[in-house]
C-alpha cells in the first residue's frame, strides 16, 4: 500500500474560498472562476480546540513527544487495546466517499477484512472508492447534484469556490460535538492533537475529521552510499554541501547531486538551510513574506550557484514526481527533495535495487553564521466533511470515525491495517504481522482517508528505519517554525493570493535555470506586492493583532 508523499500545504493555507453568487442567491459551490469575495474582514480563528488525551496504549520502543514526534515500535506490541467496545452503529448504514492510491480492493463480498470491519461497526460501510485520477471529477459531481453521502474527503479545496459557504450550507457544524472536554466522548478522536484539529477550523468552526501526518514534511532525503562512496562526510554547512555537491556529481557515471523536478523543488531543500520563513514572518505585529526576506534572496543565489556548477541531474527540472523517485532511486542522484512520508517506501524499494544503499533524511545546515530550519507544512493529509446532520446522527457518525481513528497498539487498528489473521495475515517468530497475497489485496481499502491516529513508526522488515526516522524527526521537528498567519484568514489572499504567487514564482524559476537575471525576481517581488501581497499582508496583519489564544 502506498501514501502521496505530497505536502498539503496548498490544501491548508486554502481552506476558506471565494463565493460565486448564483441567481437565486445560493452559493456556487463547485470551483470554476474566482468570482468576488464574499468572505468577510480577515480575523483569527477564537474555537476552542478539542482536549488532548493521549492514548494509553502499549508502551513504545522510542516515545514520543508533545511536539509531534511519533512513538516508535521495533515490534508489534502484544499487549492490544480494544478501545471500541460498543458498535457505533446498530444495524444501520454509514455512507463515505473517499480517494484511493492504491489497486481498487476487492468487492465487499470478495473481501473478508471488509465484512470484519462491518462487523465491528455494526452496520454497513457504503463506501463509494474514487482513484484518484478521476476524483476531482467525481467530486464536483457530486456536490452539483447535490448527493453528498455522509462522509466525504475534502483532499482539495480549491474545488469548492467557497469553503464557508458550502461548510455553513451543506456540512455538520462538529464544534457542539468535539470542543473542548467534549471530544471526551471520542477517545480515539480526543488523542488527535490540537495541532491537528487547528487545521480543521474554518471561520471558528470545526468542520474536519483529520487524517494526521508527521508535522513537517521535511527537507528531502539523500542516499549515504553515495555520500560514503565518494570518501564525504555529511556537510556541516552550506558552504561545505556546495563542496559535496561537486564531489558527487560525476556525468561520466551517470551521476549527479541533486534530482530536481517541475517547479524547481530542490529549492525547498535550499530555502530551510537558508532558514527561509514558513510563509510569513511576524515581528513586533508586522508581516514579512518569506520571499521579501534576505534569507530568501540569500537561497535563491545559492540555488543559481548549484544549477551554474552543474550538479543537478540534466533535464531534471522538467520531470515530474514519479520520474524524480526514479531517478534517485535508481542512483542518478544522492540528493532529491521529497515529502517524510517517502521515507519507508524509499527504504523498501532501494534496498531491493542494492542492498548497500542507505537512504537518509536530509537534516538542513545553516550556511556559516546562518540558522537552518524546517516547516510545519504536513500537518494533515486532508480531513473528512460530515454532511448536514440531526444531533443523533451526528453522533453516530462521529462514533463511526472514533472507529477509523483507533491508535496503533490497538486491535482496531490492527483489523484496519491487517485485516482478518490467517486470512489477511499471519505472524512471524516475533509475532510481527505479515501481509498475506490476499490480505496485500483487500488492505487497499481506503479507510485511512475516512479519518486516521497520529502517525506512529513500525516497519518490521526495517527495524532500523524505525530508529532512524524517529531520530531524524526529533531533529526535524526540533527545527520547526510555523507559520503565523495559519489559521488567519484574509479575503484578498483567498481570492487572488494563488495567482499573484504562481506569477512570482515562475519568475523565480526562470531566475534558478539561468533565463533570466536575479534582479528580475526584484521586479517581479515589487509587482506581487503591486498587485495584492500588500493588501494580504495588511489583513493579516489586522487578523493577527485581534488573535485569541486557543
Amino acid at each position: 500500500m502506498t501514501t502521496p508523499s505530497l505536502s498539503r500545504r496548498s490544501f491548508l493555507r486554502s481552506a476558506v474560498g471565494v463565493a460565486v453568487m448564483s441567481a437565486t442567491g445560493v452559493p456556487t459551490l463547485v470551483a470554476c472562476s474566482n468570482g468576488s469575495t464574499t468572505a468577510g474582514p480577515a480575523r483569527a480563528s477564537t474555537v476552542t480546540l478539542p482536549t488532548y488525551v493521549a492514548f494509553e496504549g502499549p508502551k513504545p520502543d522510542l516515545a514520543g513527544t508533545a511536539d509531534g514526534v511519533p512513538p516508535g515500535y521495533l515490534t508489534y506490541p502484544k499487549d492490544l487495546v480494544t478501545t471500541v467496545k460498543t458498535p457505533p452503529l446498530s444495524g444501520g448504514k454509514v455512507s463515505v466517499m473517499t480517494d484511493i492510491f492504491d489497486p481498487l480492493p476487492p468487492a465487499k463480498d470478495k473481501n473478508a477484512a471488509w465484512q470484519a470491519v462491518e462487523q465491528k461497526l455494526g452496520g454497513t460501510l457504503d463506501l463509494t472508492i474514487v482513484p484518484d485520477s478521476d476524483w476531482a471529477t467525481k467530486f464536483q459531481t457530486v456536490l452539483a447534484a447535490n448527493e453528498l453521502p455522509d462522509l466525504v474527503l475534502l483532499s482539495d479545496s480549491s474545488l469548492v469556490n467557497n469553503l464557508p459557504a458550502f461548510l455553513s450550507a451543506k456540512c455538520t457544524d462538529l464544534t457542539p460535538y468535539l470542543s473542548g472536554d467534549k471530544v471526551k466522548d471520542y477517545p480515539n478522536l480526543a488523542n488527535i492533537p490540537q495541532v491537528i484539529w487547528q487545521a480543521c477550523v474554518v471561520q471558528d468552526k470545526i468542520y474536519g475529521l483529520p487524517i494526521p501526518r508527521s508535522i513537517t514534511g521535511g527537507a528531502g532525503f539523500y542516499n549515504k552510499r553515495l555520500f560514503d562512496a565518494a570518501g564525504i562526510e555529511y556537510p556541516a554547512t552550506a558552504e561545505d554541501f556546495l563542496a559535496a555537491c561537486k564531489e558527487l556529481t560525476k556525468p561520466q557515471q551517470g551521476q549527479w547531486a541533486i534530482v530536481n523536478s517541475k517547479g524547481n523543488t530542490f529549492f525547498t531543500m535550499v530555502q530551510q538551510m537558508f532558514g527561509v520563513p514558513n510563509g510569513w514572518k511576524e515581528d513586533g505585529g508586522k508581516l514579512v513574506r518569506s520571499f521579501e526576506t534576505p534569507e530568501y534572496k540569500a537561497a535563491l543565489e545559492f540555488a543559481v550557484q548549484l544549477v551554474k556548477a552543474g550538479v543537478t541531474v540534466p533535464g531534471s527540472d522538467g520531470i515530474d514526481g514519479t520520474a524524480r523517485k526514479n531517478a534517485f532511486r535508481a542512483g542518478k542522484g544522492a540528493l532529491v527533495y521529497d515529502g517524510f512520508p517517502a521515507y519507508s517506501g524509499y527504504v523498501k524499494d532501494m534496498s531491493r535495487l542494492d542492498p548497500k544503499n542507505d537512504p537518509r533524511a536530509f537534516v538542513p545546515m545553516a550556511p556559516k553564521g546562518g540558522k537552518a530550519n524546517t516547516w510545519s507544512d504536513n500537518i494533515l493529509f486532508a480531513y473528512t466533511l460530515m454532511k448536514k446532520a440531526d444531533e443523533a446522527r451526528a453522533k453516530e457518525l462521529l462514533a463511526v470515525a472514533n472507529f477509523f481513528a483507533a491508535p496503533f497498539g490497538s486491535t482496531e487498528n490492527l483489523l484496519l491495517t491487517y485485516g482478518v489473521e490467517g486470512v489477511d495475515f499471519t505472524r512471524d517468530a516475533k509475532g510481527n504481522p505479515t501481509l498475506t497475497s490476499k490480505g496485500e489485496a483487500e488492505l487497499t481499502v481506503p479507510w485511512k482517508y475516512i479519518t486516521a491516529p497520529p502517525q506512529a513508526l513500525y516497519n518490521a522488515q526495517f527495524p532500523t528505519y524505525v530508529e532512524r526516522a524517529h531520530e531524524d524527526l526529533t531533529k526535524l521537528i526540533g527545527m520547526v517554525v510555523k507559520d503565523p498567519t495559519a489559521s488567519l484568514i484574509s479575503p484578498t489572499n483567498d481570492k487572488s493570493g494563488g495567482d499573484i504567487g504562481q506569477a512570482l514564482t515562475d519568475v523565480r524559476n526562470d531566475v534558478i535555470a539561468g533565463r533570466k537575471p536575479i534582479s528580475a525576481f526584484d521586479t517581479a517581488l515589487k509587482k506581487w506586492a503591486k498587485d495584492g501581497g500588500d493588501k494580504i499582508r495588511g489583513e493579516f496583519e489586522s487578523a493577527l493583532g485581534g488573535a485569541s489564544p486557543r
